[in-house]
């Protein structure tokens, strides 16, 4: 049952007055549509229903949950989980957004981005990484139509949130593992991740159950190594031409600046590309489970692989962070409580 809670004081002192003029029918659902944020036609509703009393619709509004869900969809929704969920096939990956980390931890929320989840992987698959949120929003599910189920649990939470992205990693027969940091659900965090790890010498599904269990174990680790060390990209021939362009024009200006023969300028930038390189690409970073520090996580994955009698490396990997790209708003609470106050 939806709770209503008291007025805010804004709108009991301030937004009245503006009532008080006994303004026409219109005004009135111009007024309240602007205080309460709610539809037209429910602001309508809600007026005729009381007699045309603004203070008795808006509280109508709001024990209908209308009023608590309005005005906020301009607010930035930064916050929220990541789901993962995984096939034989591939991770499905979406990203739902709240104003609040508050919210995120609501049980309705979460419970959400399993519907969701579940959604997304009964869709068919994408031919590139992303599905769409149009196709998605409009799946239909047993609470009803997706886009109006999250209309829903906005009502519930009192807070702006937004399906914002779901992304699909196939593993191409190779073996995937996952890793969701700050879990707080089952396979909801604020970030997650999965890494594939393939066979050059068999196909994965004529391995024994066990080697695959521990080939999956071993790909979980690595997604572990990739949210802690952000790696851009899988290895050096797809890093993007244009970074590659920008990086290499920076290296050199700046070995150019000694003042070196330029072979030896050359040398100097070829091995910082190299650590650049061991920055960016996951295959190349130094993998942080390898207790001497010196591995990258290729040779990592190689001598693992030896050990389970299989010549294993990295095929694929996704790193999704709740929030990433998006500007969070800036609070100024000293300001907030002079508002509230009126100075």
């Amino acid at each position: 049952m939806t709770q209503c809670r008291q007025q805010p004081l804004a709108f009991r002192a301030h937004q009245l007055a503006r009532f008080s003029a006994a303004p026409s029918h219109m005004d009135l659902i111009k007024q309240l549509r602007e205080t309460s944020g709610a539809g037209i036609l429910d602001v309508k509703k809600s007026l005729a229903a009381t007699n045309w009393d603004p203070e008795l619709a808006y509280q109508d509004l709001r024990k209908r949950g209308l009023a608590a869900a309005g005005k906020k969809s301009d607010r930035v929704a930064a916050e929220g989980l990541v789901g993962i969920s995984k096939s034989s096939d591939g991770v499905m990956f979406v990203e739902m957004n709240s104003e609040t980390d508050f919210v995120a931890r609501n049980e309705a929320f979460q419970e959400l981005i399993s519907n969701i989840s579940k959604a997304a992987m009964e869709m068919p698959r994408p031919t590139g990484s992303e599905l769409s949120i149009e196709e998605l929003n409009s799946v239909e599910t047993p609470a009803g139509r997706l886009s109006d189920v999250i209309a829903d649990v906005a009502l519930k939470v009192r807070e702006n949130i937004r399906l914002r992205r779901a992304l699909w990693l196939p593993a191409n027969g190779g073996i995937a593992g996952t890793y969701v940091h700050k879990s707080i659900a089952e396979g909801q965090g604020s970030i997650a991740c999965t890494v594939v790890l393939s066979c050059q010498d068999k196909a994965s599904a004529d391995l024994e159950t066990s080697v695959q269990a521990e080939i999956e174990e071993l790909a979980s680790k690595i997604a572990m190594h990739t949210v802690a060390m952000k790696p851009a990209f899988l290895d050096r021939t797809l890093v993007d031409s244009s970074a590659l362009d920008a990086e290499l024009d920076v290296l050199r200006s700046q070995a150019e600046g000694s003042g070196k023969p330029p072979q030896i300028v050359e040398k100097i930038v070829t091995g910082r590309l190299n650590k650049y390189y061991e920055d960016v690409c996951l295959v190349d970073q130094k993998c942080v489970l390898d207790e001497e520090g010196k591995k990258s996580v290729k040779a990592y994955v190689e001598a693992a692989g030896k050990q389970l009698g299989v010549n294993l490396i990295v095929t694929g990997f996704l790193r999704v962070q709740c929030g990433e790209g998006i500007e969070k708003e800036a609070k100024d609470f000293a300001a907030e409580v002079k508002a509230t106050a009126g100075m």
